[in-house]
């Protein structure tokens, strides 16, 4: 790959090039495995040296290193090369047994015969046993102004800032940290039926965030003016909850799990 080239590409061209996500290559920007510069409107512009880093990434990744462990810089790029080779060497050296074993059967069936418990049990250790693992849950809720949303959930309801992404001077994606999760903010998408509360009116999902003082966040909040939905209340399902609305109609619940009674 030519570094040197001086054509550049931007977030969306090298997202679709590559089949990556731009949240992935984003989230790659945020752990310092790539740095694109930025042209005068803010947007990310990848040269010839940033696509080398990005294939050395991906490579170590499809490789099996830990992405924590992923070291551009110190990778050999002719090495990763020789390595990416003899993996491909080695699934297709396994593919092509497994196509012999199911061609195997075809020429039984083929002929009238029947199958045997055997023949079953070959077929199905052909067949990959991965099942897809969940691995975490990121929480999305649509906002007309991402921006604001993104303030008051931090001033407001003591969420942990996360990054806001901007296309000229409108905030197109933000994201807050409750608790081990992270919220997106995502911009209205009515071509996915994606709208704010204050487009349709209705609220379809809500937020229940673990916290340590449900009563004290409680004061705190409502000291500010937010829209209390419902004061602090022992429910049935064994948490100490109130609600509150968002400017934008989303209902977060806030939550302390209740002791339970000491039996003696």
């Amino acid at each position: 790959m030519n570094s040197s080239d001086s054509t550049t590409l931007g977030i969306g061209d090298v997202a679709r090039r590559t089949g990556l996500t731009e949240r992935t290559l984003r989230y790659y920007e945020e752990l310092g495995l790539l740095a694109p510069d930025r042209d005068g409107g803010g947007r990310r512009r990848y040269d010839g040296g940033d696509l080398d880093r990005l294939y050395r990434i991906r490579l170590l990744r499809e490789l099996g290193t830990p992405l924590a462990d992923v070291d551009p810089d110190a990778a050999d790029f002719q090495h990763l090369t020789r390595q990416h080779l003899a993996d491909l060497d080695r699934r297709l050296a396994e593919l092509a047994r497994v196509r012999e074993r199911v061609r195997a059967v075809e020429d039984r069936l083929l002929h009238g015969a029947l199958l045997g418990d055997d023949a079953l049990l070959d077929l199905l250790s052909c067949l990959s046993t991965e099942e897809p693992a969940v691995t975490g849950r990121t929480t999305l809720l649509v906002y007309r102004d991402i921006a604001a949303a993104h303030s008051y959930l931090v001033d407001v309801l003591g969420l942990a800032p996360g990054p806001i992404e901007y296309d000229g001077d409108r905030a197109v994606h933000g994201e807050v940290h409750a608790g081990d999760g992270v919220v997106w903010l995502h911009r209205e998408a009515p071509e996915h039926r994606m709208v704010s509360p204050l487009t349709n009116g209705m609220v379809t999902a809500s937020l229940a965030v673990l916290i340590d003082d449900v009563d004290g966040h409680h004061a705190r909040v409502a000291a500010t003016g937010a829209a209390i939905d419902y004061a602090p209340a022992d429910m049935p399902y064994g948490v100490r909850e109130y609600g509150v609305r968002d400017p934008e109609g989303h209902l977060w619940s806030f939550q302390t799990p209740i002791a339970e009674p000491v039996v003696s």
